[in-house]
């Protein structure tokens, strides 16, 4: 991406296995010389980090967003609960307090959505920084309308009980003389009540010179019951005792070993008395080694009078054991305890797009062979393997074992992270986001999201973040798996 008004060039690409976007600047003095040097020497908080070298006259700016994906892609499969929400305004107003600290203007940041990258394992994110001389000084502006921009067009709010705080923060937005010291009281005012109750009451305009001091809600389970004190679970509840037969050796046979040993031992300690070891006693070794090996033959001998198998006595032995639970809050036996495990897990995971279909799965594919993709599939009801007989929408073949997935929704991903893709794969060496695939306005596309072991097409690697395109027939790799795509 070029953009000459402001004086450089944009490029992503992969060096050292990393995922860099890259801005040349063909003109130095567009940059301010001190913030570059504090970029380059210090690993700021917020910021991605960034290399900056010289190569001719040009000066390029790189920042490492290996295994990240832009903000804008992780809110398009993300539902925003009320913590989350919190936690990016508190990055956002993060991010202005590390600049003051390392002399950075505010206005560098980038507010871009597109521009701002995160891991979609957690909800950290980190910004752009160019030290740009034309750069916009006055940050309150554009701070109202990239939160506004996110709240409205790109995060999906979950369905809890919790109290207004959108509406809220949209009315604070609204204020003629919104800044960002106003948010961040804005923001302090929720953390001192975050035990309270919400003000459902509350109806004033934010246009007051103060925020109100707001409450965080209490769901109604909690406020109409109180908090019960948890009781100790009744360890013994369940537990039964049986009693069995195991066969042990008397308890004179081990009396009859006892005594041997003592009296071998008495033996030694009055040889020693009597000064038989002593140094100076020519036949000092060779009573050393005789009481040894006439010691080794009583035990020996011993041992295999009294330890024998007709020796052996019946024994009565209580012991206590687990009784299965019932099937309302148990599990019983380890497979039954993963299965359930595993239940559990599918559950959990709930996809923002919720348009894709369900088409059925062609009988007799794939029997008798059960692959990680096919049960992610069933698990997440996301990825369907479907032949391709008669199939006239696009699809990717997985050439290792020949599964076949019809794509019916884009952008279409490709990753190990269940919630974030559309075709899960259990393979530690592809990327929680690796692919995606888009349709365009005269194919197809294939991106490379940022990841360490890289994608290629018909054996090249693409660079990351770049749209390529992808024709019929195309072989394309993701790390160690490789694909086959048709129109």
């Amino acid at each position: 991406m070029e953009d000459r008004s402001r004086g450089y060039i944009q490029e992503f690409k992969t060096v050292s296995n990393r995922s860099m976007m890259r801005f040349i600047f063909e003109d130095g003095s567009k940059l301010i010389g001190y913030q570059m040097e504090m970029l380059k020497n210090n690993q700021i908080p917020f910021l991605l980090r960034s290399e900056i070298i010289k190569v001719d006259q040009e000066i390029r700016i790189s920042y490492d967003i290996t295994s990240m994906i832009p903000l804008k892609k992780i809110l398009e499969r993300k539902e925003i609960g009320r913590k989350e929400f919190f936690q990016y305004l508190r990055q956002i107003t993060g991010v202005f307090d590390q600049l003051e600290n390392h002399l950075l203007d505010h206005g560098g940041v980038m507010l871009d959505s597109s521009m701002i990258y995160g891991s979609p394992a957690d909800d950290k994110i980190f910004f752009t920084y160019l030290p740009l001389v034309d750069m916009e000084q006055d940050i309150n502006e554009p701070l109202r309308q990239f939160i506004t921009n996110l709240i409205i067009r790109e995060m999906k709010f979950k369905n809890e009980d919790a109290d207004n705080y959108i509406q809220r923060l949209i009315e604070a937005l609204k204020v003629p003389d919104f800044s960002l010291g106003k948010l961040k009281s804005w923001l302090e005012s929720f953390s001192l009540c975050q035990n309270g109750s919400p003000d459902k009451s509350y109806s004033k305009p934010l246009s007051e010179p103060a925020f109100p001091i707001l409450q965080e809600s209490v769901r109604p389970e909690t406020t109409s019951v109180p908090a019960q004190p948890k009781k100790p679970e009744n360890r013994d509840k369940n537990m039964k005792t049986i009693t069995e037969k195991k066969k042990v050796y008397p308890l004179s046979s081990w009396l009859t070993l006892g005594s041997s040993v003592a009296a071998i031992l008495a033996l030694f300690a009055v040889m020693v008395m009597k000064g038989s070891f002593e140094p100076g006693n020519p036949d000092a070794l060779t009573t050393i080694i005789g009481l040894v090996l006439i010691s080794g033959a009583v035990l020996w001998l011993i041992c295999s009078k009294v330890f024998t198998p007709e020796k052996k006595v019946e024994k009565l032995l209580e012991k206590k054991i687990q009784e299965p639970l019932n099937k309302v809050g148990a599990w019983v036996g380890t497979d039954i305890r993963e299965h359930t495990i595993q239940k559990h897990v599918a559950q959990r995971v709930e996809y923002v797009n919720k348009s894709i279909l369900t088409p059925a799965v062609e009988h007799g594919q794939h029997q008798g062979r059960h692959s990680s993709h096919s049960e992610a599939a069933i698990a997440s009801d996301r990825t369907v393997l479907l032949a391709r007989k008669g199939n006239t929408m696009p699809s990717i073949k997985r050439l290792d074992d020949g599964e076949t997935v019809v794509i019916r929704q884009w952008p279409f991903r490709i990753g190990r992270m269940a919630e974030q893709v559309d075709y899960y794969i259990k393979n530690p060496a592809i990327g929680r986001v690796h692919a995606e695939l888009t349709k365009v306005s005269d194919g197809y596309c294939i991106t490379d999201m940022n990841t360490r072991n890289g994608t290629y097409i018909n054996g090249e690697r693409i660079e990351p973040n770049m749209e390529q395109p992808i024709k019929d027939g195309d072989r394309f790799m993701l790390a160690n798996e490789e694909f086959q795509f048709f129109e």
